[in-house]
């Protein structure tokens, strides 16, 4: 079954996640003094189909979610005797000067981030998980 979530799309990030993660705020998780509810974030998942709308409400991406998180990824820098050096193993992506987790494959890293800016429209349609219960 498929679950259909509408929001705005934007790159969530504070401390702790080490870059930024996209994301969107689904409608309806509002306080009461206008501030989005964490039980409104949903990160875009692998498989998700995905829509972004311009304000006229026409499409400016629409595909099913792919991450990669190797394309184009640059070792972090890290303090190491007091100097700055290259970690080894430690890479991520960069996106407009910011750090993030992964990037849409096929897609110019820098217009995937500008779909995130200026508090656009989006749909999200994802294959809800199901439970099953064991039964002893």
């Amino acid at each position: 079954m498929m679950k259909e979530m509408k929001g705005v799309c934007f790159l969530f990030s504070e401390t702790g996640t080490e870059g930024g993660w996209w994301a969107m705020q689904e409608d309806g998780f509002v306080s009461e003094d206008g501030h989005w509810k964490y039980e409104g974030l949903q990160y875009l998942r692998e498989g998700d189909d995905f829509t972004v709308y311009a304000d006229d409400g026409s499409v400016l991406f629409h595909g099913i979610i792919h991450q990669d998180a190797r394309t184009g990824a640059i070792p972090r820098r890290v303090i190491r005797n007091g100097k700055l050096a290259n970690h080894s193993t430690w890479k991520q992506q960069v996106v407009d000067g910011l750090w993030v987790h992964w990037i849409q494959k096929g897609i110019d890293p820098e217009v995937w981030g500008q779909l995130f800016t200026g508090n656009k429209r989006c749909l999200v349609r994802r294959q809800e998980e199901t439970r099953t219960t064991a039964r002893t």
